[in-house]
């Protein structure tokens, strides 16, 4: 009986488990528990935007014109069929578990109005039907949903995410606000029961126009607000700010009320650049609101960890911008465009002068079982960068990288610029804007600073290494099934003589400099002459370095030669990473006493010094400051001998 009382009363308290905020401006849940809002938005699922199907600019391709450009080529029918498959197709169970079982726990919801109203005073339930298919789920696995109204009566802004052919008419007309009140009334009363919702997004991105002023657009926030508590008094209510979410003058008294949430969306500036946020921690601070990033990302894993390190670290919500998308490196999730698809775009764009249906409707079918969650490339980089704390101290492989194989260069361990890799241009601090840059310049495989290309070779990878400078450089997490001598050789491309690879085993103390032979084309690939290693049976940090650049690189081939006893061990002291921008290991065996370590700059000058069994140092002086950029040298005593060696610190 005893049982049976705990578990109804379990089962009282968790169909009650909405998300409230609290006295302290925080989240939590129907336990009590504190919860931060960590997810991805789901763009291009209930609103189409043309950069992510592949690019349409062929005519103003804003989701209302694209919709209607499949009617004309395939018919109300199978554009309808398209669109119920292309909806099913895009969020399954299996998208859904994968989430929760990486340990995040929302997702934001873009949808148009008109799948709830087309008319005004005219309601329908196709939204209700496309989200209550996946709330089963979400209810299953324990993830959230917030309800991102993107595209609003007369369009919020002169852009086309809110499906604006150029005129913001929800400022314009009041007839659209009093519809976008009456959807979100709509939608309140439905979902007024429902824990798994976590939230309302009144309106994405707004941007004020026809002499609408903040103070009116804090008024119809209110309208809203009030409308929807009438029915709802469960779900936190967020607003964005004016100018693309981020504006809130005249806003900020609507915090006041319970149970409202504070969203901004951000893209532009260096990934260290963090000032910024102190005016959204000061709304937490005086009206004990929570701060949720509803949209954040296009731009690289580096730049993308050092985001949400700084959200996390001020108890910030967030929600990555994109889950799914056609044929990008940034989303969690990219698509394979099928060539099929591609004509279409094509079409649409005018590279081709004729379509038929037929071609059409086998195109548009093809991308809606690309974005079947099997048919996906998961970007493992984005779920280390977004969750793995070891991303900015260490290595993480990519790929178990066991020799003898040929390993793909294009396979270089996880890890933020001057950990895993270095590259002079490994984020775009300007996006969106005329200086915007591109950080991986053949846009492909990987999402990180290092430029990666689709390769013409018809032997190994489909990839290579492009655009390597001096000085940029990979490491690659080895392992070696057995003790003996390997020899390790290099499918390279480049158009002169005097390119140079630098190529070591950290561990080993190996290191070798490779002059590269002219193989007469970037596209033109040959094996550089074997150099051989003694490898003990063990894993291995190898390194490959642009010493002299300019060159492409594709393949490692490393071959079994014989079996070697390496005899007693010996090592010499190195530190990985090496260049690195905020620690650095020192590669010493675990059995070994360190009794000092000592770090001085070029001049001689001691910076850092510890005694005992120290093995990392994380870049502070002896003020605990953290030190400047530059050529560092250590001194380590191990096993009473003294070890000395050079690094370099990044910031």
């Amino acid at each position: 009986m005893h049982f049976l009382i705990i578990i109804l009363l379990y089962n009282f308290v968790f169909a009650n488990n909405f998300l409230k905020v609290n006295d302290e401006g925080n989240i939590e849940n129907g336990f009590g528990e504190q919860v931060l809002l960590r997810g991805f938005g789901l763009g291009g699922w209930l609103v189409q935007e043309s950069y992510m199907w592949s690019g349409i600019y062929g005519f103003t391709a804003i989701h209302s014109n694209i919709k209607q450009q499949i009617i004309d080529l395939v018919g109300e029918e199978k554009a309808s069929e398209f669109y119920s498959t292309y909806h099913n197709n895009y969020l399954s169970e299996s998208d859904i578990a994968f989430i929760a079982q990486n340990g995040f726990n929302t997702l934001r919801v873009p949808f148009h109005y008109k799948f709830f109203s087309e008319e005004q005073f005219v309601f329908k339930q196709e939204g209700f039907e496309i989200i209550d298919r996946i709330l089963e789920w979400c209810r299953e696995y324990e993830v959230y949903l917030v309800l991102d109204m993107h595209c609003a009566p007369g369009a919020q802004s002169h852009d086309a995410p809110a499906d604006s052919e150029g005129e913001a008419g929800l400022w314009k007309d009041p007839v659209n606000r009093y519809w976008t009140i009456d959807i979100w009334q709509y939608i309140a009363n439905y979902y007024s029961e429902e824990p798994w919702i976590a939230g309302y997004d009144l309106i994405n991105e707004p941007v004020l126009s026809d002499g609408f002023t903040t103070t009116q657009f804090r008024d119809f926030y209110e309208q809203i607000r009030s409308a929807i508590r009438l029915f709802d008094q469960n779900h936190i209510i967020f607003i964005e700010g004016n100018w693309f979410g981020n504006d809130f003058t005249n806003l900020t008294d609507l915090f006041l009320n319970d149970n409202m949430g504070c969203s901004f969306h951000h893209y532009q500036g260096s990934s260290d650049f963090t000032s910024w946020i102190n005016d959204y921690m000061s709304y937490n601070e005086q009206y004990n609101v929570p701060l949720w990033v509803g949209e954040f990302g296009e731009n690289s894993n580096h730049w993308v960890f050092n985001k949400v390190k700084l959200f996390e670290q001020n108890n910030i919500g967030w929600s990555l911008w994109n889950y799914k998308h056609n044929g990008s490196i940034t989303p969690l999730m990219s698509v394979k465009v099928p060539q099929s698809f591609t004509r279409l775009v094509n079409y649409w764009n005018g590279n081709i002068q004729n379509i038929t249906s037929e071609d059409a409707e086998q195109g548009l079918f093809d991308l809606a079982e690309a974005y079947k969650f099997e048919n996906c490339i998961i970007n493992r980089d984005i779920i280390n960068a977004t969750s793995n704390p070891e991303y900015s101290l260490k290595p993480i492989p990519y790929v178990n990288n066991s020799i003898p194989n040929i390993i793909e260069a294009v396979n270089y361990d996880m890890g933020a610029n001057g950990v895993s890799y270095f590259d002079y241009g490994s984020e775009d601090p300007y996006k969106f804007s005329s200086n915007s840059q591109s950080w991986n310049n053949g846009w492909t495989y990987r999402n990180d600073g290092v430029d990666i290309q689709y390769s013409n070779d018809s032997e190994g990878s489909n990839y290579n290494i492009g655009w390597f400078e001096t000085g940029e450089w990979l490491y690659y997490t080895i392992e070696a099934s057995t003790s003996g001598e390997y020899q390790f050789s290099f499918r390279i491309s480049s158009t002169s003589s005097q390119n140079e690879l630098k190529f070591s085993i950290i561990g080993l103390g190996y290191e070798e400099l490779i002059r590269l032979p002219n193989s007469n084309g970037y596209q033109n690939w040959t094996w550089t002459e074997a150099t051989k290693y003694v490898v003990p049976k063990g894993e291995y940090i190898m390194q490959l370095q642009a010493a002299v650049g300019g060159f492409n690189l594709k393949d490692i081939k490393v071959e079994f030669l014989s079996e070697i006893d390496p005899g007693p061990s010996s090592f010499s002291i190195k530190n990985y990473p090496n260049p690195f921008n905020s620690s650095t290991e020192f590669l010493i065996p675990d059995n070994s006493d360190v009794s000092e370590i000592s770090v001085y700059d070029l001049m001689g000058n001691l910076v850092f010094s510890a005694n005992g069994d120290v093995r990392f140092w994380y870049g502070k002086n002896l003020k605990f400051k953290d030190a400047t950029s530059g050529t560092y040298i250590y001194k380590i005593m191990v096993d009473e001998m003294n070890y000395k060696g050079k690094m370099t610190l990044l910031r």
